[in-house]
């Protein structure tokens, strides 16, 4: 049997002191015989061993140390450490920079493979920017860039807290970067290095991402600071490893390649080791090509991977949502509003005509927001537009545009991977078509959410009044609904829905022609229904038990609420409502709602008033939340033709991610059980002598 061929490699360690340590590994039968001399920042005890082991050794490691420290398109060389390599005249010298950069910057591809967003946005904090030569693509996928290089490199209590001043700090101390006392980790005195541990654990807490080395962990000496942060890393020791797993981080990012797969020892490892071992073994091939490119054909035949732990759901993602005041009433309850609640209606009117042109801002945040399926994390960014519906009816489309598309491009800077329109904005102009060809990210309308959650509370409250008898599965419910508004996005979608489930729908809006189109759509789809066609509510309100009203309506009432049938439903899901609070009192045996709002799966909390009781939230807002956890990234729901499907398919991905239909509102508020059984014991007593007026032949169809 032939004798092994033996490697000999001495690692020079510039970030400890103490005695020699040593291991062996077989790797291709190679057996690599290692030493490690721990100097210190001692250059002048790397000259000398290299000076006696010139030729007697095989490879030279310099760990801890960089030939060059860079950032953006500046680079400076540490001469000490290029003196260093060039000193070494027969045994070749490895820092193993290339191999680590290529390593990392596969890693986070690879990441951004499974989420592009997944940096977006987020604090990314190095611990030094200037020695992570892949520092810059971090920047290129917005991440917000930090960088603790004054802490580290000279004590200073100083957060760098962007690429701006990470590039202005590196131009300053660029000299001192090239000469030997600088260029590396300090070895502070104990009170300096107490007071860089303590300033660096504040700043690890208020980031997502902690940029590091293994080396260097060591500084941290706090796990708990890991909770739900991103820690990305060379490698870890086991029980590094351990000891951040017991603080529940988000994720731990190890790009360098599983140590079992190159059979170095834990404690030997580092990526001037791995190179000088890829190094090696080439030679020993004889093969010609050249490190780089035999580097690259060992990683894809020996399979190395970088390593990842936690789970990746835990990662917060982060959206946006615009919200605007319905009317006056809501934009005096702004904070700093309230003197319009007592202001002459004059100055109110100007007040609100002013208001509606001040540029949208950020007006709070929904955290918490977790999915009960997969664990993953939302952060919600509530943007706020001063304008009431009224307001924008008289402005110039371009410039409600313009404020939108700010307000998607701020978020966008600030993380978030898709934006919502509420209320008034998703139906102004082109019903967000401008706004998403404009925009940064995609965005929505909600209203495929709107939609379902609509009926998903009409059905609810139907069942809960007991006057609609429910019928088998298969069968049509024989019940009779309206939709009033049925031409617009969200009535067409409920009049399709409605269509496939009751035995007769009416069909209500302005313009005939429409309404013929859809009532053929509806055929279509549902044959055995009765579809009515109607360009008046009135006629048909005394024998129907469902009433849907989704209207864009301005101009006061819509249907006479007198001539609804006891124990019927309003569901009102128009914004602003189509029945006021008076009319609804003038009827306490008719059930009136408005549209369904969600509960959000998770702990969600809110630090903002946007009109429901926490932590409730508007249906379109929840679609905004449910496609960013679910990861659909994507202008879901656009212009006024809503698609049956996708309101199907919200429905299904909010109920996969927990999802609830929250407390029916009301014009009293909140919906009780007590508030429920009044109106059904009064609908009882006065369906008893209630006529239903039928329509005469011949008038399924009114102009108006």
């Amino acid at each position: 049997m032939n004798a092994k061929k033996k490697r000999k490699i001495i690692v020079f360690n510039f970030l400890e002191t103490g005695g020699d340590t040593s291991g062996e590994f077989e790797l291709d039968d190679i057996l690599f015989e290692v030493v490690e001399k721990k100097i210190g920042w001692d250059f002048s005890a790397a000259h000398y061993h290299i000076h006696e082991l010139d030729g007697e050794v095989d490879a030279f490691v310099l760990s801890g140390v960089r030939d060059k420290s860079s950032f953006g398109n500046r680079e400076v060389l540490h001469h000490p450490t290029r003196d260093l390599v060039r000193f070494a005249e027969r045994t070749p010298v490895y820092t193993g920079l290339e191999l680590s950069t290529l390593f990392a910057n596969w890693t986070i591809r690879k990441i951004l493979r499974d989420d592009q967003y997944f940096f977006k946005g987020k604090k990314v904090l190095f611990h030094t920017a200037l020695y992570t030569p892949f520092a810059n693509t971090f920047n290129e996928i917005g991440a917000e860039v930090q960088s603790a290089d004054p802490l580290f490199l000279f004590g200073l209590p100083s957060l760098l807290k962007s690429n701006s001043q990470i590039m202005r700090f590196f131009r300053i101390v660029s000299p001192l970067l090239s000469s030997r006392r600088i260029a590396g980790r300090h070895v502070f005195t104990s009170w300096m290095q107490e007071n860089t541990r303590t300033r660096l654990m504040q700043w690890v807490r208020s980031a997502d991402v902690l940029v590091t080395y293994s080396a260097l962990l060591g500084d941290v000496d706090e796990p708990e600071v890991f909770e739900r942060k991103v820690v990305f890393t060379d490698f870890l020791t086991d029980a590094q490893r351990n000891k951040i797993m017991r603080f529940n981080p988000a994720q731990i990012i190890e790009y360098a390649p599983n140590l079992e797969a190159v059979k170095v020892p834990a404690h030997l490892w580092s990526f001037g080791m791995l190179t000088a071992v890829m190094d090696q073994i080439r030679m020993n091939q004889g093969v010609k090509a050249s490190l780089s490119e035999f580097a690259f054909e060992m990683i894809e035949g020996m399979r190395l991977e970088p390593r990842r732990k936690g789970n990746l759901s835990s990662v917060p993602r982060r959206c946006a949502f615009i919200i605007h005041p319905l009317s006056v009433k809501h934009l005096a309850l702004t904070p700093g509003m309230s003197w319009l609640s007592r202001s002459p209606k004059v100055i109110v009117r100007s007040a609100e005509q002013m208001l509606a042109h001040v540029p949208v801002f950020k007006y709070g945040q929904l955290t918490h927001a977790r999915s009960d399926s997969t664990g993953q994390e939302v952060i919600c960014d509530i943007y706020a537009l001063c304008a009431t519906p009224r307001a924008m009816l008289k402005m110039d489309e371009n410039f409600i545009y313009n404020q939108l598309v700010a307000a998607a491009e701020h978020a966008h800077k600030n993380g978030a991977v898709m934006i919502g329109l509420g209320a008034y904005t998703k139906v102004i102009g082109d019903s967000g078509v401008t706004v998403a060809r404009r925009s940064p990210i995609p965005v929505t309308t909600g209203n495929s959410y709107s939609a379902s959650a609509t009926l998903w509370a009409a059905r609810e409250m139907v069942m809960s009044m007991g006057f609609v008898k429910p019928s088998d599965s298969r069968q049509l419910i024989p019940m009779k609904v309206m939709v009033v508004g049925a031409t617009g996005s969200i009535g067409r979608v409920s009049a399709q829905l409605l269509a496939m489930v009751a035995k007769t729908v009416v069909i209500v809006a302005p313009r005939a022609d429409k309404l013929l189109e859809l009532r053929d759509e509806l055929v279509e789809l549902s044959p055995e229904t009765e579809i009515l066609v109607r360009t008046d509510p009135d006629e048909d309100l005394s024998d129907t038990d469902l009433i849907v009203t989704a209207t864009s309506n301005q101009r006061g009432q819509i249907l006479d609420i007198m001539k609804v049938q006891p124990g019927a439903v309003i569901c009102d899901c128009s914004r602003p409502l189509d029945i006021r609070p008076e009319e609804a009192r003038r009827r306490p045996d008719v059930l009136v709602i408005e549209s369904g709002e969600i509960d959000l799966p998770g702990p969600v909390r809110m630090n903002v008033d946007i009109g429901l009781e926490k932590p409730s939230v508007y249906a379109c807002l929840a679609e905004t939340v449910l496609l960013t956890m679910e990861g659909r990234y994507e202008s879901f729901s656009l212009s006024r033709q809503l698609q049956l499907a996708k309101v199907k398919e919200i429905y299904q991905l909010g109920l996969k991610h927990g999802a609830k239909l929250s407390s029916i509102r009301t014009h009293e508020g909140f919906l009780t059980e007590e508030m429920l059984n009044r109106c059904r014991q009064l609908a009882r007593e006065r369906r008893r002598d209630w006529v239903t007026a039928v329509p005469k032949a011949g008038r399924k169809l009114r102009l108006v």
